[in-house]
């Protein structure tokens, strides 16, 4: 039996319980002022089912609030420590009910604690359950994955075969064919040039930025001319003095120098190319330095072979469009030698 004492107890009780609820009042009045949206803690509290309640203003919170003073506190200690006995004794006769309730039966009574979840949070967990799946299997993940670059592939060797399908190329007589080797007659063309420096890759990309903006009319006025292949790319020499690479685009041949839009700067600039012969050496892949350095080799090799006369430096031409596969890809490096 417990003692009959004051009430500090029940004062201690009701103080920490009236603390807990303003503080929760408040959270809920700030969570409300600053997002509409329900808080952490008002969500937890409607989901175990606890009443909703009305809130008050900040100021408000703190009216009724009371505290036990330091006596009651004392005399509340006291006797919660003379009270002890009967408290062991009540647990111990409400832990003799607990087992007569089954796992199931205290779980249907306890309430579901889960919170919401978003939909992103959703799809998150579908997405980390689809790659435990795919873990789990990996025989069907490389089916999936080779699957997906036969795709890609096929896909972009569609998409250049028809590109070049409707590119113009410029117009050669065959002299002599040696395995990748060919002796070329070209005729005069016109071509689209403007000069940059830098390392050969990025001189080339800067240079074919200027000349789309002069074909498809980004710096002028008129109409858009259709691009053609290769792009060509050599060194570029001025007194004997090396200037930077001149990138060029080969002009449809239905143009002429005078029908041919004016370009919009001095960057670009129309030439005219005379007829000449090149030895020239065809291969694929991603065209790279060690690699264009061997086959120049061979055509250096090839020509003093052939007791055949060099003029100028060599040529770079470049076939396809970037997202063509490196497997796929033409490239060429032509040498005009002397007829």
């Amino acid at each position: 039996m417990f003692r009959d004492t004051s009430s500090a107890y029940d004062r201690i009780a009701e103080s920490i319980g009236d603390i807990g609820e303003r503080i929760g009042e408040l959270e809920h009045q700030i969570s409300e002022r600053i997002s509409p949206t329900p808080s952490i803690t008002e969500r937890v509290r409607r989901s175990v089912g606890f009443p909703s309640r009305s809130h008050s203003f900040l100021p408000d919170t703190f009216r009724n609030l009371s505290m036990p003073t330091v006596s009651d506190a004392r005399s509340s200690y006291r006797s919660l420590i003379e009270a002890m006995p009967d408290l062991r004794g009540q647990l111990s006769e409400l832990r003799s009910h607990l087992p007569s309730w089954g796992a199931s039966e205290l779980a249907s009574r306890l309430p579901d604690p889960r919170l919401p979840r978003a939909p992103s949070f959703r799809r998150g967990m579908q997405a980390q359950q689809g790659l435990a799946f795919l873990r789990g299997r990996p025989a069907l993940t490389t089916v999936l994955v080779a699957g997906g670059v036969i795709a890609v592939v096929g896909a972009a060797f569609y998409v250049s075969k028809k590109v070049a399908e409707h590119t113009e190329e410029p117009d050669y007589d065959t002299v002599r064919t040696d395995g990748d080797i060919e002796i070329r007659d070209y005729d005069a063309m016109i071509v689209a040039e403007t000069i940059k420096s830098g390392y050969h890759e990025k001189a080339r990309r800067i240079g074919f930025e200027t000349l789309a903006d002069y074909i498809f009319a980004g710096n002028r006025a008129g109409k858009k001319i259709a691009m053609t292949a290769p792009v060509l790319q050599q060194l570029s020499e001025n007194e004997g003095k090396t200037k930077g690479w001149a990138i060029r685009f080969v002009m449809p041949k239905k143009f002429t120098k005078d029908t041919l839009p004016a370009p919009g700067s001095d960057d670009v600039a129309i030439r005219e190319l005379p007829s000449k012969r090149v030895v020239a050496i065809r291969f694929n892949g991603n065209f790279t330095a060690s690699l264009a350095s061997k086959k120049l080799m061979i055509l250096y090799n090839y020509i003093a072979e052939e007791n055949m006369k060099q003029k100028g430096d060599p040529e770079y031409a470049f076939y396809n469009p970037p997202w063509t596969p490196g497997f796929m890809k033409r490239n060429e490096i032509l040498i005009e030698v002397e007829r």
